[in-house]
């Protein structure tokens, strides 16, 4: 069975130019319609099981710390946050301070001889804190009341309501005119060898 394609091509002189690609030809316009989905019941939640005996929970949920056990060998509960341990004020620094001898490498500074406490605080604590010990502070720390110094915004928000454009509206008849004379004009018809010849024979 021959293809009727390729007939046409061959005897009516169809071609895609010709019969496919119609540009100026006006269809309706297909306007999308939304379908509203069918909803489903949420599925049943299955109920919980215990890891052992593989009976019913009574309880909604199991906790977290269900097979949390205190450490074996220091006995912690980690249930139980550790609390900050305050240091106990010592009375006989100052004396000790003003009173022991003073041995200084040069070109180091005696600890002993600085005047301000809070200055000297602030050397110890920065020098003389291992790795540990500052990690224990941070550990229990208070940082629930800390927040973050975010800028705030620059200026109030005014939206701007845009409106809605549309594309010009061109009236039927106007199209079928501008159709009849495209369909009219000649295309894809040359003849190379037309202006050559002239252009020899002058």
């Amino acid at each position: 069975m021959s293809d009727k394609r390729i007939e046409s091509m061959l005897f009516d002189y169809g071609t895609t130019n010709r019969t496919d690609y119609r540009n100026g030809e006006i269809r309706p316009q297909s306007i999308t319609v939304y379908n509203e989905k069918p909803r489903r019941a949420p599925p049943k939640l299955r109920p919980l099981k215990d890891v052992h005996t593989l009976s019913d929970w009574k309880a909604e949920a199991i906790s977290f710390s269900l097979l949390h056990r205190p450490k074996q060998i220091l006995g912690t509960d980690p249930r139980i946050v550790q609390q900050p341990c305050e240091k106990p004020k010592d009375t006989e620094r100052e004396i000790a301070q003003r009173t022991r001898p003073r041995i200084v490498m040069t070109p180091a500074v005696s600890m002993d001889d600085i005047e301000n406490p809070r200055a000297r605080d602030i050397l110890c604590n920065d020098m003389y804190t291992s790795d540990t010990s500052k990690g224990l502070r941070e550990a229990v720390t208070s940082y629930f009341s800390v927040k973050a110094p975010l800028p705030g915004l620059p200026a109030a928000a005014n939206p701007v309501a845009l409106a809605k454009l549309q594309p010009p509206y061109v009236s039927p008849e106007w199209r079928m005119e501008s159709v009849s004379w495209d369909g009219k004009q000649l295309r894809a018809h040359c003849d190379p060898s037309a202006n050559r010849a002239t252009s020899l024979l002058v």
